[in-house]
């Protein structure tokens, strides 16, 4: 009991101490957050210093935050803000913040947030709007409005590794950059950037092309719905990009949409080669990629391109809509790519690069040289046609079906009957061109043969329709038609279509799966009309049916004869 009492006040004298210790301790020693106002009054060289952290509070340590309340601010700046810390740096409503010269400057673990509803403009910086040469540099634009205008250099800079750049929700736009030298808007040289939350973002008028107004050889997510990229690109010359993508670049769009418009140079996009997924387009994502002058010869240019989960791909206005790329459609994709030259090729001397497509499902308008419209084999003269036909993941190559009515539909395809490496698959449709869906799929081919002669001595002449079809279905789902019957023997009617492999009756229900199946006419002996039924004859004369009363009358008069001579005779008989 008593070593438990002595342990009790041997503990009340500790936490005294503490106690007392601590109330003896500078207020300065407790860090809190704190934050600046600016008043507008500030030189140039004194917001440098509180935004940097070379400016302290009461307290002795750096600002944490920085804010701009409304109104209007003009900074000339004459250096770049230097910055090695977390720091917040924020516009109000109504706030317009401009910078005239300078930049920021991002180090090894600098994370710098720019936010609030106010606008913030950079307006030709010394060199680089923003820059960064270490990889943990963070750079956050959240929910505000930021621009770059005019910059010697690149607006956006990340070397060396690159950072990480979230752009969230509000606008960015870096315009007017590089206009003299081969830099361009942006370039992150790895490090990630991210554009989300409904971000509105816009690149234009940057460089001279060989980096274009974007440069990006990171990690590049643009995600949600209402989230925009646009790269207007004007200046790219005769050998320039909209949009770079070198070897360890990646574009992924989840649910948001990225156009990209070229009125100079001649690619949209360009990237190191097909070999790996370069472009990635997920949940309901929009690809847009559109020539309205200028050299425009590559729409995509060595990229693999995975359109799946609903979104779309649309290529426009270039020599070769896809040059030396790829193209793997899956699910419901929506591809639309119309070259001047070829939808899918590769431009000698300039690409290369392999093309191809890739498609397992979805309504995929390219052009081949040849199609299938109601079940009818038919050329394209379009003069586009791909330079190498489409496959399944299987390797199998397909035929274009142009099939109306399908819109959201699935198509079950059988296995080869022939290859075992080639098995079934389904292939959904989603939203389609025009009431069209553009589907492509392994075919399988029926002759109709005018008579089984004409097959046996195999007179190609006397195929009365050919028609083509998804192997696994009818001609039905093609909206194919069924030809009419050839002319039957005399005597014979057309009964049903055989299969001159299985002997068994063919019709429109009948779902293919052999590469080609045969059919010919099957007869049968025309009905025999009984004979008309012969009136009844007396001899060789025929009672006639006049339907009078005549025999009746007769009966009647015999009749009344009888009676009266059977009533005399009685009488005779009692007279006697």
């Amino acid at each position: 009991m008593k070593a438990s009492t002595h342990y009790s006040k041997g503990a009340v004298l500790v936490l005294s101490f503490l106690l007392a210790f601590l109330m003896l301790m500078p207020v300065n020693t407790v860090y809190a957050a704190s934050s600046y106002t600016v008043t507008g009054t500030e030189t140039s060289d004194e917001l440098t210093k509180v935004i940097d952290g070379t400016t302290v509070d009461a307290s002795g340590n750096p600002y944490d935050e920085i804010i701009f309340p409304a109104g209007t601010y003009t900074f000339n700046m004459t250096s770049p803000v230097h910055i090695r810390r977390t720091v917040i740096i924020k516009a109000d409503a109504g706030a317009q913040v401009t910078l005239n010269g300078g930049d920021f400057r991002g180090y090894a673990n600098s994370n710098i947030t720019f936010t609030g509803t106010g606008r913030f403009l950079l307006m030709n910086p010394n060199t680089y709007g923003i820059w960064s040469n270490d990889a943990s540099a963070v750079f956050n634009f959240d929910n505000t409005n930021f621009t770059i205008d005019g910059a010697p250099g690149f607006g956006f800079y990340a070397l060396l590794g690159g950072n990480t750049t979230n752009i969230k929700g509000g606008t960015f736009t870096i315009r007017n950059c590089a206009q003299n030298g081969n830099e361009g808007g942006l370039e992150l040289d790895g490090g990630a950037l991210n554009i989300s939350d409904g971000a509105q973002v816009t690149f234009e008028n940057n460089g001279n092309g060989t980096f274009g107004d974007m440069y990006m050889n990171g990690q590049m997510t643009v995600s949600g719905v209402n989230t925009k990229l646009t790269i207007n690109e004007s200046r790219g010359g005769t050998t320039g990009y909209a949009m770079v993508i070198p070897s360890s670049g990646h574009l992924t769009v989840d649910g948001a949409t990225v156009e990209i418009n070229t009125t100079a140079a001649p690619r949209g996009i360009n990237a190191a080669g097909n070999a790996n997924e370069v472009i990635k387009l997920i949940n309901g994502a929009k690809l847009n990629v559109k020539a309205s002058s200028g050299v425009a010869r590559s729409g995509i240019r060595r990229a693999k391109i995975v359109v799946d989960q609903n979104s779309s791909l649309n290529v426009e206005g270039y020599a070769y809509a896809l040059d030396g790329s790829i193209l793997v459609a899956n699910d419901v994709a929506h591809v639309t790519l119309k070259g001047t030259t070829s939808d899918n090729g590769s431009a000698v001397g300039f690409t290369g690069g392999t093309n191809g497509s890739i498609i397992m499902g979805g309504s995929v308008l390219e052009n081949a040289a040849t199609h299938i419209v109601n079940g009818v084999e038919e050329a394209i003269t379009t003069n586009t046609a791909v330079e190498t036909k489409p496959v399944n993941a299987a390797g199998e190559e397909l035929t274009r079906f142009d099939i109306t009515g399908i819109a959201n539909g699935t198509i079950n395809i059988a296995s080869d009957p022939d290859n075992p490496s080639h098995p079934g698959y389904t292939y959904r449709v989603g939203e389609v061109h025009d009431g069209t869906a553009y589907v492509w799929a392994p075919a399988v081919k029926i002759n109709f043969w005018e008579n089984k002669n004409a097959l046996d001595n195999n007179d190609a002449n006397k195929i009365v329709k050919a028609l083509t079809t998804i192997r696994g279905n009818t001609v039905g789902l093609v909206n194919g038609v069924l030809p009419s019957a050839p002319p039957a023997p005399t005597g014979k009617v057309f009964s049903h279509w055989i299969d001159s492999e299985t002997g068994q009756k063919y019709d429109e229900n009948t779902a293919l799966t052999k590469p080609i199946t045969n059919v010919y006419p099957e007869y049968k002996d025309a009905p025999v009309n009984p004979p008309a039924k012969s009136p009844v004859k007396d001899g060789n004369k025929v009672k006639p049916n006049t339907g009078d009363n005549s025999p009746m009358a007769l009966y009647v008069v015999i009749l009344t004869s009888t009676m009266l001579a059977f009533t005399l005779g009685i009488r005779l008989r009692r007279k006697s």
